[in-house]
């Protein structure tokens, strides 16, 4: 299958795919963590609490890592099969961010979250969206 000219490197190896992949989820996790530390410090009221909350850091932890190897498993299925694997990777991507906004917006005011609680989770979103997608398609060098 002929490739499409990409200002992006695909990884020649899966152990090149991992790196990229476990730089991204490192990235992501040190800016939640940081990021959870100054709520905390703050004391900003997120409404839910203890250790199955979604600002705990074993979830945020967690779902960052579970994040990383869906994204590496999709990229590597999509360098395998396709023409343009950054491309359909990036729509996937922002298809996917999308969609976890679902439950952030309607399932955790069940749970107890505020508004404002609900505002930190989109953020978290980003804050592992970003560097994951950056890493995985090589736009950050490691």
């Amino acid at each position: 299958m002929e490739r499409a000219h990409s200002k992006y490197p695909v990884p020649r190896t899966a152990g090149a795919l991992v790196r990229r992949t476990t730089a991204g989820v490192s990235v992501a996790v040190v800016a939640l963590l940081v990021v959870q530390a100054l709520v905390d410090a703050v004391g900003v009221d997120v409404g839910a609490t203890g250790p199955t909350s979604p600002f705990s850091a074993v979830p945020l932890v967690t779902t960052t890592v579970v994040a990383g190897i869906g994204a590496a498993v999709v990229y590597a299925v999509l360098v395998r099969f396709t023409s343009r694997p950054v491309g359909i990777f990036v729509l996937l991507s922002v298809a996917v961010f999308v969609l976890m906004l679902v439950p952030v917006l309607f399932a955790t005011p069940e749970m107890g979250v505020t508004p404002v609680g609900q505002g930190i989770l989109v953020l978290y979103h980003l804050l592992v969206a970003v560097p994951l997608v950056a890493f995985v398609i090589g736009a950050v060098q490691i």
